[in-house]
């Protein structure tokens, strides 16, 4: 089994960036993955720790968010922000206020009208993931063929899943659920199914809700709770993760 796809989503339900590698720290998070965010409400009411995502911006009850090509370099500062039938604009991250209003505008039209702070810490130590302790996320391209075997035309981009792995049954890394894995030179556990929310209904390319695979999950893989893909656990220390890494399962 190897790594085929690797993805880092820089802005919580936002724009992906396909890799050919990632860094992981020693914390057991890809560096640079939701390293921001858009707050619905004042940025006064957050010090940045950890909220559920219904917080945030979030493709799970907006999405025609996935119209909105964004990209965030923390290197340089830049956020590149791409809407619908306009014209790039690149600006510095820093402001904030002018990103906001950019976005707050596309809300407008979409009939969206609550106030958005964008949160943009750029500190290792906080992110915007959708479980306190982060982690990676990872399933098969087995998985995504059976449910395209009943759906068609999904895009595993649905499920924003960090890493894509190849040569396996359809739905079998949901039996590595307590086991552990290594990739590249680090330990892995892995900690659970992930269950999945109406996000995965969103067509990333369309920015609508057109299949219903949250049906059709349970059915497919037998968890009952809607799930797909798997969530891991560094417990070695950090390393890189390259497209052909070789995974193995250990325990």
């Amino acid at each position: 089994m190897k790594i085929k796809k690797i993805f880092r989503f820089p802005i919580k339900s936002f724009t992906e960036e396909n890799r050919s590698n990632v860094n992981i720290n020693d914390e057991g998070r890809i560096i640079g993955d939701r390293i921001a965010a858009f707050k619905i409400g004042d940025t006064q009411t957050n010090n940045y720790s950890w909220l559920p995502k219904i917080n945030y911006l979030s493709l799970m009850h907006l999405p025609f968010l996935a119209n909105i090509n964004i990209s965030l370099n923390n290197r340089t500062n830049d956020i590149t922000i791409k809407l619908p039938d306009k014209k790039k604009i690149t600006l510095q991250s820093l402001d904030t206020k002018k990103v906001e209003e950019i976005i707050a505008e596309f809300l407008a039209e979409n009939n969206f009208h609550k106030k958005i702070s964008f949160l943009n810490p750029n500190h290792p130590d906080i992110s915007f993931h959708d479980t306190k302790d982060g982690g990676i996320s990872l399933h098969s391209l087995s998985s995504e063929n059976e449910i395209n075997s009943n759906l068609r035309d999904i895009d595993g981009l649905r499920f924003r899943s960090n890493l894509v792995i190849n040569s396996l049954e359809p739905f079998e890394e949901l039996n590595w659920v307590g086991k552990k894995i290594s990739i590249s030179n680090m330990i892995f556990k892995v900690s659970k199914t992930i269950t999945r929310c109406s996000a995965i209904n969103c067509n990333p390319k369309k920015g609508v809700y057109d299949k219903n695979i949250l049906k059709i999950l349970p059915k497919l893989n037998g968890v009952v709770k809607p799930s797909f893909g798997i969530k891991l656990n560094l417990i070695s220390k950090g390393g890189k993760i390259k497209i052909e890494d070789e995974i193995k399962v250990l325990e």
